[in-house]
Order: C-alpha cells, then sequence, then structure tokens
C-alpha cells in the first residue's frame, strides 16, 4: 500500500470519528471492494475541479500537489486489483 492511499484512508477514517452516521472505519490491511469504492467516490469528489481546488483558494501548485496525491492512491487500489466503478473524474 502507498503512503498516499494510507493517508486518504486515515483521513476518512478520522473524519468518520465526527459523524455519528459515517460508515464505520476502513481497515487499511484488509481492505474490501465495498471499502475500495468508497474510498474510490471520495477520491472522485476530491477531484472535482471546486473541491481541487478549493474554490480558488489555493494556488495552481497546492491543486497539482492535490492531484498527484488523490491519483497516486488511486494507482495504489488498482494495483491491488481494485476498479472503480460509477466514478466521473478518475
Amino acid at each position: 500500500m502507498n503512503k498516499a492511499l494510507k493517508n486518504q484512508i486515515d483521513d476518512m477514517n478520522f473524519m468518520s470519528k465526527f459523524f455519528k452516521d459515517a460508515p464505520a472505519t476502513i481497515d487499511a490491511d484488509n481492505l474490501t471492494d465495498a471499502d475500495a469504492q468508497k474510498i474510490f467516490q471520495k477520491i472522485d469528489m476530491g477531484l472535482s475541479p471546486e473541491n481541487l481546488h478549493c474554490d480558488g483558494e489555493i494556488s495552481a501548485a497546492q491543486a497539482r500537489a492535490k492531484y498527484r496525491a488523490y491519483m497516486s492512491a488511486v494507482k495504489g487500489l488498482m494495483t491491488m486489483g481494485f476498479t472503480p466503478v460509477d466514478c466521473y473524474e478518475i
């Protein structure tokens, strides 16, 4: 598992602690297809232009760094044999 994918899972698990209806935490060592699809969906939302660029609040270089991190996480999932379903930005 690459660092970008691990960071994405850690971020998702951290945020799930704050919401009652949030999905259960994701076990990075035992990913299921359902877990992978949740990660793909989260990344897909993050890749929308307004989210990627934080509505213009970050520099182009920062947006490119976010893009590279997201795509590295996607590559990590795909290397593990998962394929995104119903994603538009990936």
